[in-house]
């Protein structure tokens, strides 16, 4: 019996000694921030392939209520913004048929911008265009892994207040029940809330605040899941995303990704689940020729 007490009493030292070696936690958001600049810097313009399936509630026929997506997912800067990044889904695969438009659609984004059009304009452009494809009743365009990550980048981070939780083992409450969100025992969870208007995430035109969770690797400051929660008047989204692949210049990219998102008036759901893999950098290649004089 006193070999059994001494242990309990040993882990519990050993807790307390693992949250009382955590550094406060404007070091830990100061540390994120810094991973989540570098991150944009290091993925922009690389290209990931996303497996992408959405299923709506049966009651929503005789609408589509399955869809499989093929796709090239990137992240691009947003000329003219100092920080105007923006996600975008170039399908090329709608239910095993091809689309047969995307070239044209790749022109017309990035090598043809409207001249007058601002680069606000042209993100929300991008951003409409990789959205366009969704079924259900839900109009959205925040159905792109990096949005969650992105949120703690020091531009946002005023807007929400924040709390540095226990240490986690294995699958955290909530979270998908896959190996790709599984953590490791010593994993820092921050929890975090919106608290500014107006939000982030507008809904039907409406603020709609966000709140949620990360789980950061102590040693490095690698973000390895974030949970992105909004609550708009009509619908509850909750997206999760796991970066735990092998890194890529010091920075996780996404493996897999779990969304819901719950109709509060009719109580039907739209699901999605995608994989990422095959990353790579993206380029476009012009060819100028320059013809003869006329005479």
């Amino acid at each position: 019996m006193r070999r059994i007490a001494l242990l309990v009493l040993t882990l519990v030292v050993a807790a307390r000694v693992l949250a009382d070696d955590r550094p406060p936690l404007a070091v830990v958001l100061q540390r994120v921030a810094d991973y989540v600049v570098q991150y944009q810097k290091v993925i922009s313009g690389v290209v990931a392939e996303e497996h992408y399936v959405q299923n709506a509630d049966k009651s929503e026929r005789p609408f589509v209520t399955h869809r499989e997506l093929k796709s090239d997912l990137l992240l691009l800067r947003a000329e003219g913004q100092t920080n105007g990044y923006v996600q975008f889904r170039d399908v090329y695969e709608v239910d095993g048929d091809p689309v047969r438009d995307r070239n044209d659609r790749l022109l017309k984004l990035f090598l043809n911008p409207n001249p007058k059009g601002s680069a606000a304009r042209q993100a929300a452009e991008i951003m409409n265009e990789s959205s366009r494809y969704n079924i259900g009743r839900v109009l959205r365009n925040v159905n792109t892994p990096m949005f969650g990550l992105i949120l703690f980048d020091p531009t946002y981070q005023p807007r929400f207040k924040y709390s540095l939780s226990t240490e986690h083992k294995g699958t955290p409450r909530g979270l998908p029940k896959s190996e790709a969100f599984r953590l490791p025992g010593d994993t820092w969870e921050i929890d975090y809330d919106e608290v500014m208007l107006p939000t982030v995430i507008q809904g039907d035109d409406q603020d709609a605040k966000s709140h949620g969770r990360i789980w950061v690797d102590p040693e490095t400051s690698r973000i390895l899941i974030t949970e992105l929660v909004n609550e708009a008047k009509t619908v509850r989204t909750t997206i999760r995303v796991s970066y735990q692949s092998p890194p890529l210049e010091g920075v996780l990219l996404p493996i897999e990704m779990r969304e819901t998102y719950v109709l509060k008036n009719r109580f039907n759901t739209f699901e999605g689940e995608a994989t990422y893999g095959n990353f790579r950098r993206f380029s476009v290649n012009t060819v100028e020729v320059i013809g003869e004089p006329k005479k």
